[in-house]
Formats: C-alpha cells, sequence, structure tokens
C-alpha cells in the first residue's frame, strides 16, 4: 500500500466572528508524526493531526487571547 501524507489548511478566527487573524498549515511528516505551523507560534508537533490542532489552538489563545479558535479548512472538490 502507498503512503499519502495529509496536508491540512489550518486558520484561526474568533469564536463568535468570521474575520481571520491567521493561517497556518498541519502536515503529516512520516507515518504517525504530524507538524503543525502558525505564524508567531513557530512549529508544533505531535503523534495525530488531533494533538497538533489543539496545540496550536492552545498557542493561539495565549497569543491572541481565550476568544479563538483554530480550525481546519474544508477542502473544496471540484
Amino acid at each position: 500500500m502507498n503512503y499519502i501524507p495529509i496536508d491540512e489548511e489550518v486558520i484561526v478566527h474568533p469564536i463568535d466572528g468570521a474575520m481571520q487573524l491567521s493561517e497556518g498549515y498541519i502536515h503529516e511528516d512520516g507515518k504517525n508524526h504530524f507538524e503543525g505551523w502558525l505564524p508567531s507560534l513557530g512549529l508544533m508537533e505531535g503523534d495525530s493531526l488531533k494533538e497538533v490542532l489543539a496545540r496550536l489552538e492552545k498557542g493561539a489563545k495565549e497569543f491572541f487571547g481565550d476568544d479563538v479558535v483554530v480550525e481546519l479548512v474544508p477542502h473544496l472538490v471540484a
């Protein structure tokens, strides 16, 4: 079976708002190892996409304040 890495775009925005505050990514860097990055926060690493997303959100809350959320950007299929 072929190995296909996961690349996901993430955004930071206020909980009750649509204004985007930051944009970054989560990338699968080898089987069962993930790296996520947001400007001003640097690189976060973990063993799952969910773990890295949680670390990015924790860092974003420390940087922007507790009223932000980090979400995966839905991919549009053409």
